[in-house]
């Protein structure tokens, strides 16, 4: 038998197949649509011969496996086992255009995956697909080299394509192949419908009661840690552009605890800063600068700090936790800045800052 060149012309074929009228009948029987293996494609994916209008055997029949083709059998492609020149079903309407391509197993709705591709179009009037060309070397020589090369096994269908090609729209219908390397001789899987999903055995399913006992939290202490012999040093003093002699360092981190879990009052942490002095020379507290920070190292939550603080003898709010939160353990520090007054004699000046954390 022979396939219809009118049919196969119509679907949009770059090569003429150079074959006579059809012995098969429209009536013959056709595919139900579903899900078909490979599992995602939504019609089944048959191959004819454009030689003989048989079905090509594929590696799932009886039989000691599929029918070994050639890189240029001619071929065409039908969603029904029986009649090939049955329409594959309709394109979904915001596509295009229409493509078959050959790609790596999972790449199918991947355009920029495709190995190779060609465009094949709508016939006048139609949205669906009437025998795609499956022949290897129809596809361009130039991005088929590296699939002759390589073989493997890889997906060849068509899909529903926009925007001139760049945007995926929907899957057609696709195979799996295997090729040989180096000579593109190939076989495929014939397809088989995907019965749904056996049902679950009730037998298979358990379950396990679990018991766990809870202690009742414990209210601790609110406590202040600050390193032993903690010190800050500022960097090298630099003149700014109104003369000042400016200084920067690092507060060294000091550590709140709360493990008051229970009645979780809260706390406020607060800094006093005494005068600078060197020698008999001395500036203001205010001459320091502080911008607190809290350490992503802590395990507290709500945790507040103000945005910066001058050096004061009376304390000033460092930061704090409402109640409610603070509970844990939070690690603060402080950007420090020592800008002298102009004027003031050099040396080093020395001061205290003292923290204190405070129960709300």
């Amino acid at each position: 038998m022979k396939l219809s060149i009118k049919k196969a012309a119509a679907a949009g074929l770059a090569v003429a197949l150079g074959l006579t009228a059809a012995g098969f009948g429209s009536t013959a029987a056709s595919a139900a649509v579903g899900d078909w293996t490979p599992n995602g494609t939504p019609q089944p994916y048959f191959i004819y011969s454009t030689d003989t209008g048989e079905v090509v055997k594929g590696n799932n029949q009886a039989g000691t496996g599929g029918t070994v083709l050639k890189y240029t059998s001619g071929l065409v492609a039908a969603p029904s086992e029986t009649d090939p020149e049955q329409w594959f079903a309709d394109a979904p309407a915001e596509a295009e255009d229409a493509y078959v391509f050959i790609a790596p197993v999972g790449k199918e709705s991947t355009i920029s995956g495709w190995s190779s591709r060609v465009s094949i179009g709508f016939a006048p009037g139609k949205r669906g697909i009437l025998q795609p060309f499956s022949s290897l070397f129809q596809f361009p020589a130039a991005s088929f080299a590296a699939v002759k090369s390589a073989g493997g096994d890889y997906s060849l269908g068509y899909a529903y394509t926009k925007n001139n090609g760049v945007t995926f729209v929907g899957l057609g219908a696709y195979t799996t192949v295997h090729i040989t390397a180096g000579t593109a001789d190939w076989t495929y899987d014939y397809p088989t419908a995907i019965v749904g999903q056996p049902p679950v055995d009730p037998n298979t399913t358990g379950q396990v009661a679990i018991e766990a006992p809870v202690a009742a939290p414990v209210n601790g202490a609110l406590s202040l840690s600050v390193p032993t012999g903690a010190k800050a040093t500022l960097g090298a003093a630099a003149l700014n552009s109104s003369g000042q002699s400016v200084s920067t360092g690092t507060l060294p981190t000091f550590q709140v605890t709360d493990k008051r879990y229970v009645t979780k009052p809260g706390w406020t942490v607060n800094t006093s800063v005494a005068a600078f002095a060197s020698g008999t020379n001395t500036l203001e507290p205010s001459v320091l600068s502080i911008a607190p920070s809290v350490a992503a190292t802590s395990t507290s939550t709500g945790v507040t700090k103000v945005a910066s603080l001058l050096g004061s003898v009376t304390a000033g709010t460092f930061a704090e936790a409402a109640a409610g939160a603070g509970t844990g353990v939070t690690d603060l520090s402080a950007a420090l800045t020592l800008t002298a007054p102009l004027g003031t004699p050099a040396g080093t000046y020395t001061s205290t800052l003292t923290v204190t954390a405070v129960s709300k």
